[in-house]
């Protein structure tokens, strides 16, 4: 039976995830979006509630109701005129029936989904869509003095949360960000105390090529999988 672990309705919740955990999780995101991407199929519904859990903690996608594979039209690709998703985890593009490249879509929603996994709460007020866009085209992203977050987390997401497509971050870079290459270092330190560890970006971009060798994408439950949204967020902790 799954158990529902996050569930983000606009609520705010009493726990989070943890950075390890955080950036755990959000790593195998990264790879299994990336591994979309590079076979040119896009989600376009990116959120907590499409995100499970195996009995070992890692992280499948799950929900392809609004994906699609991508077409080209002379080198390009051709913008989607669906505008689909939920909203308070749809890029300001979609949010205005703007034609997007959905793409650079996913990456907005995987921006919010690291926020409510460090925060446990959305980065926007959803309950007056157009107001909401508007601050979301100001570039304006709020962070809660508590749970506190690094600098480094903080800057990654705004890349992510970027209301202009041409400078929003790609899932590279969010890979190659300080955030992530710190808490590789320090899941490396942890596996081996008795030696510190300075690990070279070509050391865990290795690393992070095996495990999207072994990376199993799953559109639906299989065994024990528990759903990642923020009703009892704290037993994953």
């Amino acid at each position: 039976m799954n158990k529902v672990l996050m569930e983000s309705r606009g609520y705010t919740f009493k726990s989070n995830l943890g950075r390890a955990c955080s950036a755990k999780l959000f790593t195998q995101l990264c790879e299994a979006v990336q591994y979309l991407h590079n076979s040119d199929v896009v989600h376009r519904d990116l959120k907590c509630e499409n995100l499970l859990l195996d009995k070992q903690h890692n992280l499948k996608v799950c929900d392809f109701g609004f994906s699609k594979r991508l077409t080209h039209a002379h080198g390009h690709v051709v913008l989607s005129e669906t505008f689909c998703g939920t909203s308070t985890y749809a890029a300001p593009e979609i949010s205005r029936n703007v034609p997007y490249d959905p793409k650079v879509s996913d990456v907005w929603s995987m921006g919010v989904v690291l926020y409510m996994m460090l925060h446990a709460s959305m980065p926007y007020d959803a309950t007056n869509v157009r107001k909401m866009v508007r601050i979301q085209i100001q570039h304006i992203v709020n962070f809660p003095d508590a749970p506190s977050v690094s600098p480094e987390a903080k800057d990654l997401i705004r890349t992510m949360l970027n209301p202009v497509v041409e400078q929003r971050t790609i899932i590279s870079n969010i890979l190659q960000s300080s955030w992530m290459l710190l808490q590789g270092r320090v899941e490396d330190s942890a596996e081996a105390p008795h030696r510190r560890l300075a690990l070279s970006r070509e050391v865990l971009q290795r690393k992070r090529t095996k495990r999207m060798r072994n990376f199993q994408m799953s559109t639906q439950n299989q065994g024990r999988t528990v759903n990642l949204c923020p009703k009892n967020l704290m037993s994953l902790k």
